[in-house]
């Protein structure tokens, strides 16, 4: 049943995030800046007491109990420089490090434009449970496959499962001119076509990771006499959850990404990045700081680094995807308000009657956990579980075997 090989190195050969690189080292150093200018009120009393400021808590500046004047500016001026020298070190050893991964060579077993299905056990019995996993179109897909012993698709296919991956891979001419609608109607649903017709001794389960699992709502409300159950792992659907002003501001400047996507064609991967960053601005930061810390030659840093590639290491959105993305979702929030259609049809997850899971993260800096629960509510018979790690750690770190691993294994098994 194979067409063919995946033979596609996702690899860096020379890298040069984390993406954009100038924005993190931006963030960093006024961080550092807002701190110390923010200090005088300190003192004053006119803020908070301790410590100084949101940018303070970021940059982790030890204010301590020096008097204010001229000594105390000058340690902490150069504790600031430390921690932004240390960054620096950081992003150097992630550049120098001798990981890379290599394809997972996975069978094709159906194409449609330039997205694929894999298949992750091409040896699994007719009867196994097939697993369909649809990952969000903003990175790639290999997070549910990032190498030995850190692979969703691995551990499925050891519990018995027949997982098959849905790989978006670059936009091609014809994806160039779809929107949300068309990958839930002219990918998604002919690939559960697809795959209901040749594993049909095995039940079907649909697993949308993400983006994904928002795109897969409306699918499995299409095409649920061909499944067994439904699966959402962090998917947005209230995207007004712990909607802050600052977000707010900045989705409504709807001429302003018209002009963008106008001038580009898409929405292109650093603008993605910067997005992603405005959420924690100061994760950089920290996490290549504590990263100068760790044994290169171990797991952890191997890890960190796989991690670091793939979110280094995304796709461009067509223009009319970041336009609903950007308009239909977070401006208007249609999907929760039930304005959203999908060729002429309302997405409705109240008519999606088949046993449903939703997982929400414990911590969520990308999907808050309000968005991903407001799914839940509106779903008939949906069972929530809450990994003990966050929007990426839950599918790739070392702690995932144990948590959303297992509970998605034990759960599709005993349905």
């Amino acid at each position: 049943m194979s067409i063919n090989a995946q033979n596609n190195n996702s690899s860096i050969a020379s890298r040069t995030g984390p993406r954009p690189l100038a924005l993190h080292l931006g963030l960093a150093t006024t961080s550092v800046a807002s701190s110390l200018a923010l200090l005088p009120l300190r003192q004053k009393d006119t803020i908070f007491p301790t410590p100084a400021s949101s940018a303070a808590r970021g940059s982790s500046l030890d204010f301590g109990s020096i008097e204010y004047g001229p000594e105390m500016l000058k340690q902490l001026a150069d504790q600031g420089s430390e921690q932004v020298k240390e960054m620096i070190k950081g992003i150097r050893l992630y550049h120098d490090h001798p990981y890379h991964r290599e394809p997972r060579n996975r069978p094709v077993i159906w194409q449609c434009g330039t997205t694929q299905l894999l298949d992750g056990a091409p040896d699994a019995p007719d009867t196994a449970p097939v697993v369909l996993l649809v990952p969000s179109l903003v990175n790639r897909a290999y997070i549910l496959d990032l190498m030995p012993d850190r692979s969703l698709v691995d551990y499925l296919a050891a519990r018995g499962m027949h997982p098959l991956l849905l790989d978006w891979n670059a936009p091609g001419e014809r994806e160039r001119g779809f929107d949300t609608a068309d990958y839930v109607t002219e990918r998604i649903c002919p690939a559960i076509d697809f795959v209901s017709a040749a594993y049909s001794k095995g039940s079907l389960h649909l697993v949308g990771y993400c983006m994904g699992g928002t795109l897969s709502v409306a699918a499995a409300q299409r095409r649920q006499d061909k499944l067994q159950s439904f699966i959402a792992i962090a998917a947005p659907w209230d995207f007004h959850a712990e909607f802050g002003g600052q977000a707010k501001t900045l989705f409504d400047q709807r001429e302003m990404w018209a002009n963008i996507l106008a001038g580009f064609g898409e929405l292109p991967v650093d603008l993605l990045q910067t997005l992603f960053a405005s959420l924690d601005p100061n994760l950089g930061l920290r996490k290549f700081s504590k990263f100068v810390s760790m044994d290169m030659t171990s797991d952890q840093a191997q890890e960190f680094v796989a991690i670091e590639d793939w979110l280094n290491d995304g796709y461009p959105l067509v223009r009319h995807v970041a336009a609903d993305v950007f308009d239909k979702w977070y401006g208007r929030n249609e999907p929760n308000l039930l304005k959203w259609a999908v060729d002429g049809k309302i997405v409705q997850p109240q008519d999606i009657t088949i046993a449903s899971l939703i997982a929400v993260p414990k911590t969520d800096k990308i999907v808050p956990r309000p968005s991903a629960l407001a799914l839940a509510s509106v779903l008939p018979s949906a069972t929530v579980i809450t990994p003990p790690s966050g929007h990426v750690g839950m599918m790739a770190s070392g702690k995932a075997q144990d948590g959303l691993w297992r509970q998605l294994g034990d759960w599709i098994m005993a349905n």
